[in-house]
């Protein structure tokens, strides 16, 4: 069977700190995500980091 080549991750709300949004990304990546998303607890845009897994 083919090895995966991409991890789950979760992506945190910064304000509410509500895990919003789930994605895929690359394992060789070695940067953190930090995507401008719709919060639907904030009900506002807000900034959504890449969460401990």
């Amino acid at each position: 069977m083919a090895e995966k080549k991409r991890n789950l991750v979760k992506l945190k709300c910064e304000n509410c700190k509500k895990i919003n949004y789930y994605l895929w990304k690359k394992k060789s990546a070695e940067y953190k995500l930090n995507l401008k998303k719709y919060c639907k607890y904030c009900k506002k845009h807000t900034v959504h980091k890449e969460a401990k897994k």
